[in-house]
């Protein structure tokens, strides 16, 4: 993936966020795919996220290309999400939210258009 059309942004993946540094941390992974923001992922390996990774959960806040030692921005929390922001694959959703919702984190109500 190139990225070559304008891609969301952490203000199109969060609500709110309640603490300015706090929001986020950085990871470094060997990422097997491209990674785009609002992508929920496993921030252990990199991969999407699956209902097997449990709580191992978080969401992608910058876009990254796959390849070996790749530094991702990547959701920590104290943070609103815009479900229509998030990119998760609908057997993997409710596991993915509560995921989340257990780091501290939350759910916003309603899409938010973007």
């Amino acid at each position: 993936m190139a990225f070559e059309h304008e891609s969301k942004t952490p203000q199109d993946v969060l609500v709110y966020t309640d603490s300015p540094i706090f929001h986020k941390r950085t990871v470094i992974l060997n990422l097997a795919a491209d990674v785009t923001c609002g992508d929920v992922i496993n921030p252990t390996t990199g991969a999407a996220y699956v209902a097997a990774d449990a709580d191992n959960c978080a969401v992608a806040l910058q876009n990254q290309l796959a390849g070996g030692a790749r530094s991702l921005v990547i959701s920590d929390t104290q943070c609103v999400f815009n479900p229509s922001g998030l990119v998760v694959a609908a057997a993997a959703k409710d596991a993915a939210y509560a995921a989340l919702v257990k780091q501290g984190n939350r759910i916003a109500d309603a899409n938010i258009a973007i």
